[in-house]
Formats: C-alpha cells, sequence, structure tokens
C-alpha cells in the first residue's frame, strides 16, 4: 500500500473508532505513523477531545500541545485552558489563553473566547489594564451581536467608567 493510501486508511480506522474507547489510540496512531500528513494536527486534536471524553485529562492535555497545525491551533489552545481550568490550574489556562493572541484569523471563535475568558480573569485579579486591551481586541473580532461581543463591550464601558480606559 502507498504511502498516501496507507495514510487515508489509517486516518479512515480512526474515523470509524471514533467516540469509542478506542479512537483516542487509533488518532495517536495514525497522528505518530503520518507525522507530515495535513490530517496530523487535526488527529491529535481529536485524540484529544476523545481523552478528554473519557476522563484521561493529563494524556488530553499532551494531545492539546501536539496539535500544532494552523487551522486547529486555537481550538487546541482554548480547550486545553478550558480543561486546566477544569483542573483549577489557573496560571496554566492563563498561559493557553495568552498563546491565543499572537494566532491567525483574530475572528477565529475559539480564540476570541480564549481571549474573553483571559480578560475576565486578569480583571477578577483586580488587573483592568491588562484586561482592557484583550476585551478590546474581543469587542472587534466576536461575531457581531454575538455574547461574546457585548460582555466584551459591557466590560470595557464599565472600565472606562471607572476611568481605567479612556472612552
Amino acid at each position: 500500500m502507498t504511502g498516501a493510501r496507507a495514510a487515508d486508511a489509517a486516518a479512515g480506522r480512526a474515523e470509524a473508532l471514533a467516540g469509542g474507547r478506542d479512537g483516542a489510540r487509533a488518532w495517536e496512531d495514525f497522528a505518530r505513523k503520518f507525522p507530515r500528513d495535513a490530517r496530523a494536527s487535526r488527529a491529535w486534536l481529536s485524540a484529544a477531545r476523545e481523552r478528554r471524553k473519557f476522563g484521561d485529562d493529563q494524556a488530553a492535555l499532551r494531545d492539546y500541545a501536539r496539535a500544532r497545525g494552523a487551522p486547529e491551533r486555537a481550538a487546541a489552545l482554548y480547550e486545553s485552558g478550558r480543561l486546566e481550568e477544569t483542573l483549577r490550574r489557573r496560571a496554566a489556562a492563563e498561559a493557553d489563553y495568552a498563546a491565543l493572541r499572537a494566532l491567525a484569523p483574530a475572528y477565529d471563535s475559539d480564540r476570541v473566547a480564549g481571549l474573553l475568558r483571559l480578560a475576565l480573569m486578569l480583571e477578577l485579579d483586580d488587573k483592568p489594564a491588562l484586561a482592557a486591551p484583550l476585551y478590546a481586541d474581543v469587542a472587534a473580532h466576536a461575531a457581531p451581536g454575538s455574547r461574546a461581543a457585548a460582555t466584551a463591550s459591557a466590560r470595557l464601558s464599565a472600565l472606562s467608567a471607572g476611568g481605567v480606559v479612556k472612552p
């Protein structure tokens, strides 16, 4: 079987096993066997999601870190941050969310959601001056009329009223 056909077969196997206990291992096997395949990063993200679903949080975090492809990176960082929050590791969650700042496209929904969470965390830590530019970023790039856009705009208004940022 050629390399491309073998990769397609391995990806098909992983898709067939997705949702079950063997799904994460199948995605991992695919990503390890075909690391240069365009689907490898998505495979790591899928493996992380499968592991998360079955409660293997540490393995999920490792897999999120391996999802480095541009299309998957924002989702991996956001989901990793949410998991870190669940595990009560706030500094790690903040680091994941902060890494979203450098990603493009700026309007990616996972990027926007992560930056909003980071801004809220900073504001709760009594760091409104650090939160304000994040709220501005979210307000500029969130889908119009979305909860993220409304929340960011409301928080910017509150910070402006409090004298933290100039209107």
